[in-house]
């Protein structure tokens, strides 16, 4: 477990605690890009792809910012061990959740151009999938800093009907007879759905590697 306050320079642990914050920050935006998304199943929304925009830009930014922190600390405590992994391990969680945001954000964006309503099935399906992305961003991270193996399996648990719920919609899609465009877009929607919650369990797998010090295994 990552500690926030037994180093010799209390700036070393406010450091380490203001960056791991940044990240919670991100976090929080992307659970916010998340909340926007069952309305998008109701009905064509484009305000709703604006606001995720302006979230969208205000991650990046975060991102930004991780990356100075993780420079500013790495050159001020010469930090070695586990807090060094934790560091460098920041700049690879704050881009997997700029990812993870990007493909929200394409959620947003095409579900305001498909055809509504929305395919009784299809709606379940991506409704499963939102359902299940919903608590992997908060698990992932706190992964980060507090490696709980039972929490991976739970994560990979979501993942894994993020997946199911993508493939019953590639299979509703061959069923039925609709545009090239809105079956473009629907499609779309899973797929970053997917990719989305990929981000998530990467960010668990960094947070193994933070914690444990070797790269996660599966247990069979």
């Amino acid at each position: 477990m990552i500690h926030f306050d037994n180093h010799a320079f209390k700036g070393f642990d406010r450091s380490l605690k203001d960056l791991f914050d940044l990240l919670l920050a991100m976090g929080k935006h992307v659970e916010e890009l998340i909340a926007l998304l069952p309305a998008g199943l109701e009905s064509a929304d484009t305000q709703a792809h604006a606001s995720a925009k302006a979230i969208d830009k205000q991650i990046n930014e975060a991102e930004i910012e991780a990356d100075h922190a993780v420079a500013d600390i790495v050159g001020k405590f010469n930090p070695v061990g586990e807090e060094l992994r934790f560091i460098l391990g920041s700049v690879k969680v704050a881009g997997a959740l700029e990812r993870l945001a990007d493909r929200i954000k394409n959620c947003s964006k095409r579900l305001a151009k498909v055809q509504h309503p929305l395919d009784a099935e299809i709606k379940s399906a991506l409704t499963a999938s939102i359902n299940a992305l919903k608590p992997m961003v908060t698990h992932s991270l706190d992964q980060v800093v507090d490696y709980q193996p039972a929490l991976s399996i739970e994560l990979l648990r979501l993942g894994a009907e993020v997946q199911r719920s993508y493939r019953l919609t590639l299979l509703r899609l061959n069923q039925l007879q609709l545009s090239a465009e809105h079956t473009h877009h629907i499609l779309l929607v899973a797929k970053n759905l997917d990719q989305a919650s990929d981000m998530a369990i990467e960010i668990m797998k960094i947070g193994h590697y933070i914690n444990v010090g070797t790269k996660y295994e599966k247990v069979s």
